[in-house]
This record gives structure tokens, sequence and C-alpha cells, in this order.
């Protein structure tokens, strides 16, 4: 190995580092988790797979580190706490490298239902035995409750901190499916378009390497359409009939996941018009403002879920993109 490539070597090296530690900074954050896998996927979209597989395994190195640190802190060798602590991440940044891997003729949006769709299935025995808990519950409530006492914050409060625990664990039984989904879904995506913005940025790659990247191109198959109904009916029938426990939770994951695929459609179908009617400012504008609203207001959060599934899916029989007239 020439000095030349020696530099590059340790240049790519130092770099898949940085993105491995920045990934397992963010998931000990707590607060910015939810955007750990973005690195890994950076790593893997700008420099290929070796890159992509060294990122991952800093990322998994420092969270084991800090998850070890954090039981020091507590006293506790619990082995439990620390699978508790270690598996979840491990098992997003394997379905994360999984989806980056070339695995016959699948696309990656195939790779990801795949992906998202194992771990939903692994996932689900435990999730629903240690969220059908009583302990677990008592345990939350308790918890919630001292924190809020000791930071002065509603003390007055306590009666409502045992029902608001009873509502998040019964979303988090119905949706954990899709909210798996998404997380790979928006990391791989996102990602992905960071590290062609930069290639294109720095010259290393055409504009046209963003071109299966664009949300006006996703398109759902029409073979998706009848399971999608079916999914639904069987959320209908599992509510008309008042079923609970696993039987409800499965409905409901199937349902919004199945919701969760048509919606990307249907964003698809806004950029599209977006763009042919040169409303791309405004699209971008609005997007971030819908956020906020659909975080700031139940209601309107409830308005856009449906919404945007439903534009997706009646593209099946109104070719919403191929609007032509005065509007253009």
């Amino acid at each position: 190995m020439n000095g030349r490539a020696r530099s590059a070597w340790n240049k790519e090296a130092l770099l898949d580092a940085s993105a491995g530690l920045l990934s397992g900074f963010l998931y000990l954050s707590y607060v910015l988790s939810f955007a750990f896998l973005l690195p890994v996927q950076h790593a893997f979209a700008g420099r290929g797979r070796r890159s992509g597989l060294a990122a991952a395994a800093w990322a998994l190195l420092v969270i084991v580190a800090g998850q070890a640190v954090r039981m020091f802190e507590l006293r506790t060798g619990e082995i439990l706490i620390a699978l508790a602590g270690i598996l979840p991440p491990a098992a997003l940044i394997a379905a994360l490298a999984f989806i980056n891997l070339k695995v016959g003729k699948l696309s990656p949006g195939a790779k990801i239902l795949a992906a998202a769709a194992a771990l939903s299935i692994v996932a689900a025995p435990l999730l629903m035995r240690v969220t059908a808990d009583q302990g677990f519950s008592a345990f939350l409530t308790e918890s919630i409750g001292s924190t809020m006492s000791a930071s002065g914050l509603g003390a007055d409060s306590a009666a409502y901190i045992g029902e608001a625990v009873k509502s998040a664990i019964t979303v988090l039984q119905c949706a954990f499916a899709p909210l798996l989904l998404a997380t790979l879904a928006a990391s791989w995506w996102l990602g992905s378009v960071q590290a062609a913005r930069r290639a294109i940025r720095e010259g290393r790659a055409e504009e046209s390497l963003l071109d299966p990247l664009r949300l006006d191109t996703v398109r759902v198959p029409n073979a998706a359409l009848w399971p999608t109904l079916f999914c639904w009916a069987g959320l209908f029938a599992t509510l008309a009939t008042g079923q609970t426990g696993l039987l409800r939770a499965a409905a409901w994951n199937l349902a919004l996941c199945a919701a969760s695929i048509y919606a990307v459609q249907g964003l698809g179908v806004l950029s599209h018009l977006s763009r042919q009617f040169n409303a791309t400012r405004i699209l971008r504008l609005a997007a971030p403002l819908a956020v906020m609203t659909a975080l700031l207001s139940a209601t309107a959060g409830a308005v856009i879920l449906i919404a945007l599934p439903l534009v997706g899916i009646t593209e099946v029989w109104f070719p919403y993109r191929t609007i032509k007239g005065a509007l253009k």
C-alpha cells in the first residue's frame, strides 16, 4: 500500500469511526435517539458497504460502553437491564445493514418492509408481555411521579399520570410495528439523500443520483391494494366486535403499517403536483408546518394521518399525476 492509498484508507477509517461515534452518542442521548441510524446510513450510502459496517460496529461499541457506564452508576449487574439497553439498537442497526446489502432482486422498499416485519414479529411477544405487566405500569407511574415531584412540576397532576401511562402503553402496543417501519424507512431515505447531495456538491456524482430517491417517483405496487383493504377490514371487524389483547394489537399494527405505505405514496402525489405546478417552495414550507400542527393538535394530526393514505390509495382509481390544464 503506497502513501496515497494509506492516507485515503486512514481518512475513510476516521470518517467511519466518526459516523459510528455520532450514532452511538445520539442513541445514548435519548432526546435525539430517533436519529441515531442516520450517520450509519450516510456511511453506507456515501462510502459503501465496508464503511457502513465499520460505522455500525463503532456505534454498537459506543452504545455497549454507554450502557455499561449507566449500569455502574445504577449499581446493578442485572443482565436483563443490560440486554434491554443493547438489543433494540443492535437489532435496528442489523436491519439497516440488511437493507443496504444486495439480496437477490429485492428493492430497498421490499427490504425495508421485510426488515420491519421481522423485527416486529420478534419483538411482539416480549413487548406485549412487558406492557401487560401491572408492575411495569406501576414502575413507570412511580418513576414519572417522582421525577415531576423532584422538579417541582406537576405536583398537583399526579392523579393523571396513571391514565397517561396507560394510554401511552396502549399506543405503543397498537403502533410499534409502524414506528419500526417509519424509523427504518426515514433513516434509510434521509441518510441516502444526504449522502447523494454531498457527493453531488463535491463533484463525485451527477444530479441523476437523486432520481431514485425523489418522493414524486414513489408508487406502491398494485398488488398491495387488496392486502391493504383486507387489513383495514380486519381492524374494523376487531373494533366492531370489541376484541382486546394480542388480536387488537395485531389488527391495529397491520392496518397502520398498510396506511403508512400508502401515506408515502400520498406524499409522492403531493410532491409530484408541487413540481408540476411549480409549487415546490410552498410544499417545503407547508411540510414542517404540517408536522408541527400534527404534534400540537391531536385532531389535526388525525386528519393528516387519514388524508395522506387516502390520497395514496385513491391514486389507484384517480390518476393524480397526469393532471394537466389551467393550474399548470
